[in-house]
C-alpha cells in the first residue's frame, strides 16, 4: 500500500503523539512559558475543568508579548492571549484531516481529542513527517545541512 492509501485508511492514534501540556485558562502567562521551556514544547492547550479544549497558547503569542512594551507576565492571564486559529482532530479521524489542517491553514500543532472531546496528546507537521520516515522509509532521503545531496545508488567499481 502506498502512503496516499496509508494516510486515507489510518487514524490520527497511529501517528506519532505528544503528551499535550494542558494548563487552565487562569494561568499565568509566566508559568505557561515555564511549562513550555521545561518540556520543550512549542504550545500548550487551555482546558476546561474538564479537559476539553478551550484553545492554545503558542510560541508564536509569546513572541508577539515580547515585541510589545514590557508587562508583567506573572500578571497576564493566558486566556487573555489565545491563538485565534487553533485546529483539533480526533484520535479516529483520518489522517487525511491533519495533512488538510497542515497543507490549507497551515497548522503546525493539532490537538487531539478522545471521542468525548478530552485534550489526550498533540501532532501536527512533526508527527506526520515522523510518520512518513517510520513508515515508507526508502522514500524519504536525508540530508545533512549544508551537506551535499547523496546518491541513490553506489558509486564507482
Amino acid at each position: 500500500m502506498g502512503l496516499i492509501e496509508n494516510i486515507q485508511r489510518e487514524c490520527v492514534r497511529d501517528l506519532p503523539l505528544r503528551e499535550a501540556i494542558k494548563i487552565a485558562a487562569d494561568t499565568s502567562v509566566s508559568a505557561a512559558i515555564q511549562l513550555m521551556h521545561e518540556k520543550q514544547l512549542g504550545c500548550a492547550i487551555v482546558v476546561d475543568d474538564q479537559d476539553r479544549p478551550l484553545g492554545v497558547f503558542s510560541e508564536r503569542t509569546v513572541i508577539d508579548l515580547l515585541l510589545q512594551p514590557p508587562k508583567d507576565l506573572a500578571e497576564m492571564r493566558v486566556a487573555d492571549h489565545l491563538e485565534a486559529d487553533w485546529f483539533c482532530v480526533r484520535e479516529d479521524d483520518s489522517l487525511t484531516k491533519v495533512v488538510q489542517a497542515i497543507q490549507e491553514q497551515g497548522a503546525r500543532f493539532l490537538c487531539v481529542t478522545d471521542a468525548d472531546g478530552r485534550v489526550i496528546a498533540l501532532t501536527g507537521q512533526k508527527g506526520l513527517s515522523e510518520y512518513v520516515a517510520d513508515h515508507f522509509p526508502q522514500q524519504v532521503m536525508v540530508q545533512r545541512v549544508g551537506g551535499k545531496p547523496g546518491t541513490e545508488t553506489r558509486e564507482g567499481a
